[in-house]
């Protein structure tokens, strides 16, 4: 048991702020909401350009591809605990600036290897794996950073924009990262995912907010706030139906994308160019999804958002396996199961998205959102690692269908959980603490 730490639904007291200006009024909002654009680009860029290196360049396979998938996403099932911690005893914002400037200089180092004719498959590797501990750093301390800026309430709000630059810049960056590798070397398009993360950590380096961050002799043991915080996640009944929720969805994400490229270029013989094309589908469904999320949360309440969501997910992933039999022509249908996907994710994502600050005290918050992000996101490598394994067993086409039942059976926790109720986040007071 760990003394003195209380995670608890914060009450009305505690939660409210004064109601402020509009969002891109504030300028440290507006500093944070160019970062995270910049940091997108970044993101999308080695998404899309680092498995197409391996396949068309390096010759992998499906069990490749899904090993680099699983690297990507690494770090926040085995460091992501103790990333949580360090994230509420330091500086979040420091902690955002040295992932960007990590992940710079490592996705910079593909294109100097690729002009030294050094280029290998091993330092491909080695390089997904850095970018993910810096990955998992700046994402755990983004989600904790973004309510000292704009404070609890505001968070549902803010996350939509947040969202909706990223999905903005998403439709540039996939434009531009086709272009470039119509025009260049696959390599050479990550130039574009180094300049971003620079950009994105001058950005952060001009916001000044003041941090909620506890004094050193007021810590806990190092992993007995890990424990805390991993306990309190798992036992406390919406927490536990959100993590369930993501794990399932995020399991059948990486299950499927370690067979996706493989399909799109090997199966339907699509060049690398038209392959990078379809993510622009995917960034307009999640730039409309940003828009569109808050009337959707109004119409639906965020239970029903949550069911109704990941029940759609899965004709909207059907749409890729049959996309060669479908009239017309399977880049269409796979734009639009892009599309459809990614709205869906986002309208998801957007509906969650306050729930953790409005249930942990600011002290812990970066343990329990690490501790949601251990499940939610540590289960994606062990996935991609299977559906690449099952993709060289039994073929591409099974792993996609098997990626659309998943997709379904994620509106499962929600809808046995407390939240399948909630038309907004319910009123009053709750505590549940750990001593």
């Amino acid at each position: 048991m760990v003394s003195g730490m209380t995670l608890r639904i914060r009450n009305d007291a505690e939660r409210r702020l004064p109601t402020a200006e509009p969002l891109m009024r504030l300028s440290a909002f507006r500093k944070l909401w160019m970062a995270s654009a910049f940091e997108g680009v970044g993101d999308e860029a080695g998404r899309v350009v680092i498995p197409i290196v391996a396949v068309s360049m390096l010759g992998a396979g499906a069990l490749e591809v899904g090993i680099i998938n699983a690297l990507g996403t690494s770090a926040f099932l085995v460091l992501g605990l103790p990333i949580g911690v360090w994230v509420d005893r330091l500086r979040r914002r420091r902690l955002m600036i040295t992932a960007d400037v990590i992940r710079a200089l490592v996705v910079l180092s593909v294109p100097a290897a690729y002009l030294a004719g050094g280029m290998t498959l091993g330092h491909l590797l080695v390089c997904v794996a850095l970018i993910s501990v810096a990955d998992a750093v700046f994402t755990t301390a983004h989600g904790a950073f973004v309510p000292s800026v704009v404070g609890r309430d505001r968070i549902s709000d803010a996350h939509a924009r947040l969202q909706s630059a990223a999905s903005a810049v998403a439709v540039g960056s996939a434009s531009l990262t086709g272009a470039l590798l119509s025009a260049t070397a696959a390599p050479l398009a990550l130039v574009t995912a180094g300049i971003a993360y620079t950009l994105s950590a001058l950005a952060l380096r001009s916001i000044k907010v003041i941090e909620d961050v506890k004094p050193p002799r007021e810590h806990d043991p190092f992993w007995g706030a890990a424990r805390a915080g991993l306990s309190f996640t798992i036992h406390h009944p919406v927490l536990r139906g959100l993590f369930l929720s993501g794990m399932i969805l995020n399991a059948a994400t990486m299950f499927g994308s370690a067979a996706t490229a493989v399909y799109a270029l090997s199966v339907l013989g699509l060049s690398p160019a038209v392959f990078a094309l379809l993510s622009t589908f995917a960034a307009l469904g999640g730039l409309a999804a940003s828009f569109a999320a808050p009337a959707v949360l109004t119409l639906l309440g965020i239970g029903k958002t949550r069911i109704l969501g990941g029940v759609a997910c899965a004709p909207a992933v059907a749409l890729t396996p049959l996309a060669p039999v479908l009239p017309w022509f399977p880049e269409l249908w796979l734009g639009v199961s892009s599309f459809g996907w990614a709205f869906l994710v986002v309208v998801i994502s957007v509906a969650g998205a306050g729930i953790i600050p409005r249930i942990a005290s600011s002290g812990a918050l970066g343990t329990v959102m690490a501790s949601n992000r251990l499940f939610v996101l540590g289960v994606m490598p062990v996935a991609s690692l299977a559906g690449g394994a099952v993709a060289t067993w039994i073929g591409v086409l099974p792993v996609l269908w098997i990626w659309a039942l998943l997709a379904g059976v994620s509106a499962v926790p929600i809808a046995i959980s407390p939240m399948r109720t909630w038309t907004a986040f319910p009123e009053g007071s709750e505590s549940s603490s750990l001593n």
